[in-house]
């Protein structure tokens, strides 16, 4: 490394050695060795035993230069274009000088180079960077200090970052203050807080910091409080063993983070390029991922990008539930809460739940909240048996506004009848009309965020146990009333879909008792593990009373006790499973209507007994297999030994995707697995994922973006290894439809070609298909001759030779007619393929195409 001296001498620092030099004499004045080298004389210095990497600028013109400073005004002015910001945290204290890092010539070298070569130059080769990618640097010493703010990558950065690595231009010295740093890194972010921007974090440092008596890890806290999964942090930690360092503040940061639901990670870097360069590529990758996410969030209806909410604030991971009601929370009571809803199967729509409130003071007309009884006072509509009024007074008070829909927020006395003779009514208890919702989200996913939500009674104080309440996580339109209940829409489809599976499996899990009388494998299956979804309910409420009033819509589900996991996930991903895949990874399965359905209309084809006839049972096995597991006896516990808790997710999944025939599957099982009181398990389970093959516009609409299609069936089978519970399920190993399409084509190749193999040869298969380009291409007289000496008859004495042409047109096509009745006749697997008879080809008197062959081929497609 070169720096600048005094009396205008240079002072070069390489190997461990410091040499001082005089431009103007071309002389060496002096050289000593370092300091760390006096001390230790063991220690390995980085270019003592590995030159430094170095490298090369990119050469840039004055168009460019122009074009640049355009693109970064643009980029100040308007924010929405950025895509990602970055901010480097770069530790430039005295430590830093050290000459210890193998592939560089110091700590900093090492680590500007890492960043120029793995946070710049890779990804703008790799196109995953581009100038909508932003970078600022801040240097921490004493004091901080930003060198770059809001830089675009782009190959003039590069340049830039390479010149860092110089001393003349940066120099290590002085002390290294955490919170200066941290607080500067906080106002750049703060630059651009709109949500469709990814934000990143990379701070490096090599010991604990100057100021260790700040709380460093709450200024990381309220950052990632604020950002949650759009910020990337990452801590990364360089010593040698010699320093003893814990880097306990580079760890506390990073789980600080972490704890409020950001993507963070501290790394212990070797004083190698290599150590560091893993490190900073991992970040790049994390902060694509994150980008990538917030791209695909784009309005369905619309095609423009969803901006992510930047009002909400998070709660830290661990916190104790508080038991009286405060100043967190959002309090919703009488007008302020709305109507509620819930999904119907039969309908496949919202269904509305009764409002047993009096619709004139909001009293609570029940007996008590666990029922549905109402009071003696309490009067119910006679008309549309949907409205009740708490006493004869609000009876008479309010019984006009009702005919004539008068009140706020409520269907006239027509519109609650029709409703109720539909069934779109029901009546279902409900542990209060008052609650409230706490304001910081304790969980985000991809599209939602979710709160704590408690029920209240008259006084204000919480009752019954405690739920979630899930939101949107976009910013919505207040004023689109549909649209914002369309939001719910689909989850609630799918999570129903997905408990009509669940009801079949659980059938399917209670017969496994008919398979052996012995007691100890009823004992086993009854402690067999249930699968169950929560049934949510859409409720509504309201910012404020009054005609200002703006609706909201929260989807409420009791909140889960236990240890809350993920089975597996929408991307392959199995819990506690490692390179797994299954023998066969082909998604292909056999499926009737290759064309695909929607997901009803499947649905509807098949039973549960479950009274709503959505889906059909299938026919029974065949009886040998009931005698046969008649006979299996005791040893059922032997042959079917692997069948673990941990198995049931996926069984569930495989199940899905066979009992649909092969159309849709449910993944992405996240929930808690709860111990009965009887012994029995239950998986209770939420916000599911459907994969719906031949994924249409329309069909997407309907199942969401998680909707992956044959993406996602295949990711599945890829990972997924079938275990004793699926063999107990008869459920049949995922197989290839590839080979069994050959057999196809081999069966359908017997009985199409000709009898006699002597005359006549075999046609591969393979080969089957491409034969009709040839033929087309290549057709002579020869091959035309052949063709009809097959169709012609046998007898060769009784009948003279004839020109083809002239069969043709004095025939009239009758041979061609015979070969397509004898085609029709036989028995063809692919008989379905079959062309109708007024497309296949018709004879004419000009040249004729080769007919015979010709009509093989179009049946085999």
């Amino acid at each position: 490394m070169r720096e600048i001296a005094r009396n205008g001498c240079y002072k070069y620092t390489y190997a461990g050695v410091v040499f001082i030099y005089n431009p103007k004499t071309n002389t060496e004045v002096t050289s000593y060795k370092c300091k760390d080298e006096i001390q230790d004389e063991d220690i390995s210095t980085g270019t003592r035993f590995s030159k430094p990497i170095i490298l090369e600028k990119q050469k840039v013109d004055f168009k460019d230069v122009q074009s640049r400073k355009r693109t970064r005004d643009n980029l100040m002015k308007d924010k929405s274009l950025w895509t990602s910001h970055s901010v480097l945290v770069v530790d430039m204290s005295g430590s830093m000088r050290r000459d210890d890092v193998n592939g560089s010539r110091s700590r900093s070298d090492g680590v500007f180079m890492s960043i120029a070569r793995d946070y710049v130059k890779i990804p703008l080769e790799n196109g995953s960077r581009t100038s909508t990618d932003l970078i600022s640097v801040v240097i921490m010493r004493d004091e901080a200090e930003i060198l770059l703010a809001c830089e675009p990558i782009d190959w003039f950065l590069f340049n830039k970052l390479i010149d860092l690595r110089s001393w003349e231009n940066l120099r290590p010295f002085g002390h290294g203050n955490y919170k200066p740093a941290l607080k500067l890194a906080q106002k750049l972010l703060n630059m651009n807080t709109l949500g469709t921007c990814a934000l990143a974090i990379l701070f490096f440092s090599d010991g604990s910091p100057s100021d260790y008596e700040e709380n460093h890890k709450a200024i990381v806290g309220r950052l990632a409080s604020k950002f949650g999964r759009r910020l990337s942090l990452t801590c990364i930690g360089m010593a040698s063993e010699r320093d003893n360092e814990t880097f306990a503040t580079l760890r506390s940061m990073a789980a600080e983070a972490g704890s409020y639901g950001s993507q963070a990670c501290f790394g212990s870097a070797s004083l190698s390029v290599d150590s560091l360069s893993k490190i900073v590529s991992s970040l790049a990758s994390s902060l694509t991922t994150t980008k990538t996410e917030l791209s695909e969030m784009t309005n369905m209806d619309t095609g423009k990008l969803m901006s992510i909410r930047t009002d909400i604030r998070r709660e830290k991971i661990g916190k104790k539930d508080d038991l009286y009601l405060n100043k967190d929370w959002n309090v919703y009571e009488k007008q302020r809460y709305g109507r509620s809803w819930i999904w119907s199967y039969d309908h496949n729509d919202y269904v509305e739940l009764f409002d047993f409130r009096c619709i004139v003071c909001n009293e609570d007309t029940r007996v008590n909240t666990e029922g549905t009884e109402l009071k003696d006072s309490a009067i119910l509509c006679q008309d549309c048996n949907s409205c009740c009024f708490c006493s004869l007074t609000c009876y008479h008070a309010g019984y006009n506004d009702h005919v004539l829909g008068n009140f706020n927020n409520i269907e006239s006395c027509d519109a609650m009848k029709k409703l109720f003779i539909e069934k779109k009514i029901v009546r279902l208890p409900r542990p209060s009309y008052s609650l409230a919702v706490k304001k910081q989200i304790f969980g985000e996913g991809a599209e939602r965020i979710v709160s704590k939500l408690r029920y209240l009674d008259n006084h204000q104080r919480f009752i019954g146990d405690i739920f979630v309440a899930k939101d949107s996580r976009f910013i919505l339109d207040k004023t689109q009333y549909k649209k914002q209940a369309h939001f719910h829409r689909t989850f609630m489809r799918t999570q129903a879909i997905s408990s009509v599976m669940a009801d079949r499996f659980n059938k399917e899990i209670d017969k496994l008792q008919d398979r052996c009388s012995e007691a100890i494998w009823n004992k086993r299956v009854k402690k067999m593990p249930r699968i169950k979804f929560l049934q949510p309910v859409v409720t509504e409420v309201w910012s404020e009373q009054g005609q200002d009033a703006l609706a909201e819509y929260f989807l409420i589900e009791p909140f889960l006790k236990g240890t809350y996991k993920k089975f597996n996930s929408n991307d392959g991903y199995v819990r506690n499973v490692k390179n797994h895949q299954s023998d066969d990874k082909s998604l292909d399965q056999s499926n009737e209507n290759k064309k695909g359905v929607d997901l009803v209309d499947v649905m509807a084809q098949l039973q549960v007994s479950t009274g709503l006839d959505i889906i059909e049972e299938e026919d029974e096995e065949d009886d040998d297999y009931e005698e046969e597991a008649e006979n299996i006896g005791s040893s059922m516990l032997k042959t079917y030994q692997d069948i673990d808790d941990e198995h049931f997710p996926q069984a569930f999944s495989h199940f899905t995707y066979e009992k649909s025939r092969y159309n849709f599957i449910v993944v992405d099982l996240q929930g808690v697995l709860n111990e009965e009181m009887t012994g029995s398990k239950v998986y209770n389970l939420t916000d599911p994922v459907i994969h719906r093959r031949h994924r249409s516009t329309v069909l997407n609409f309907n199942y969401g973006r998680t909707n992956r299609s044959d993406k996602g069936i295949k990711a599945f089978i890829s990972t997924h290894k079938c275990s004793d519970v699926c063999k107990l399920l008869d459920l049949k190993p995922l197989s290839n439809k590839k080979k069994k399409a050959t057999n196809q084509e081999n069966t359908a190749m017997k009985e199409i070609a000709p009898r006699d193999t002597d005359t006549r040869p075999r046609i591969n298969p393979k080969q089957a298909l491409s034969v009709q380009q040839d033929i087309e291409k290549n057709r002579t007289t020869k091959q035309w001759n052949t063709a009809m000496k097959e169709i012609a008859p046998r007898d060769a004495d009784t009948r003279p030779k004839a020109n083809p042409k002239q069969v043709l047109s004095t025939q009239q096509n009758t041979t061609f007619k015979n070969v397509f009745d004898i085609l029709n006749q036989e028995e063809s697997p692919i008989e379905d393929l079959a062309p109708p008879q007024d497309a296949r080809p018709k004879a004419v008197s000009q040249k004729p195409p080769p007919a015979t062959f010709q009509s093989v081929f179009d049946i085999l497609k």
